[in-house]
């Protein structure tokens, strides 16, 4: 009967770790997004987030179907201290992911915390999240036009422009080493296609209608993002602390001169203006 018991025990244990495991490569292994536009984004112990307009970075901790988000700071001489808040995972598959706080606000309220903002975590009783990759708008484009800023760093400063076709137009400024200048190539077909993919996936034109950036100026570089679609309308974007979604498009832009065939070019090209401003860092931009 013992050796049944510690059999049903050991069984238990490798279930619960099976699907524990199992719950964390799903989570990490996939970006998550509503129409609401909140946000969840997995890496090794961190998540980004943007709930209620709001983005930030937390680290998780990952149990039996819950899921505890946390802020860890130093406090003094008592070392690290842990602010956080824990979520009750009801659905988790390859398409949706459906959370609903386990803590009660009223009880956060009166732990006093200072670090961790859970306020735009109960603007909803549940939250239901899709794969990213399964929320899809087409984003017809005839021309892409990015700018980028410094900042308080070696942020490369740069303006780069996109056809339909694959040609490009890019000029360096500020850190942007061999890259400085004027240049004009050519996208392959095959990072066309991811680019594509990756538009498509960005969630971009709602973005454009119902995101607004709700922190100041940091010191982050500042994007302009201006996209005009084929239909003659525009989607243009100003910010400097962005939804996380788009993340990965700009680190693609970022990353032009090294998928792209550049050779410098002696004209200086006219790229689009960006009408939109705003989150300027006063001092160091051109």
């Amino acid at each position: 009967m013992k050796l049944l018991l510690n059999t049903l025990l050991l069984l238990f244990c490798i279930t619960s770790f099976s699907q524990s495991k199992s719950d964390s490569l799903l989570l990490v292994k996939n970006e998550w997004i509503n129409k609401n536009l909140d946000y969840l984004r997995f890496d090794a112990d961190t998540i980004t987030y943007n709930i209620a307009n709001t983005r930030h970075d937390l680290y998780f901790d990952l149990g039996k179907r819950t899921l505890k988000m946390k802020e860890l700071f130093y406090n003094g001489g008592a070392g690290i201290k842990e602010e956080a808040i824990r979520f009750k995972i009801k659905s988790l598959d390859k398409t949706k992911l459906v959370i609903t706080p386990i803590d009660a606000k009223i009880d956060l309220d009166q732990e006093g915390m200072r670090k961790l903002k859970y306020d735009p975590f109960f603007v909803r009783k549940e939250y239901t999240f899709y794969n990213r990759e399964k929320v899809v708008e087409q984003v017809d484009f005839k021309k892409i036009t990015f700018i980028s800023s410094t900042c308080f760093g070696t942020c490369p400063s740069f303006s780069l422009e996109i056809n339909r076709d694959g040609t490009v137009f890019y000029q360096g400024r500020i850190y942007a080493r061999k890259f400085t200048g004027n240049f004009k190539g050519k996208i392959a077909r095959k990072e066309m296609v991811e680019l594509h993919k990756l538009l498509n996936r960005s969630s971009i034109t709602s973005i454009d209608k119902k995101w607004n950036q709700q922190t100041k100026p940091t010191d982050n570089p500042r994007f302009n993002y201006i996209i005009e679609l084929r239909n003659g309308k525009t989607i243009e974007i100003s910010t400097n602390d962005q939804h996380p979604i788009l993340d990965r498009l700009s680190a693609y832009f970022i990353a032009i001169p090294e998928v792209a065939s550049l050779m410098k070019s002696p004209k200086k090209h006219n790229f689009e203006k960006p009408k939109i401003n705003a989150y300027k860092i006063v001092g160091i931009e051109e």
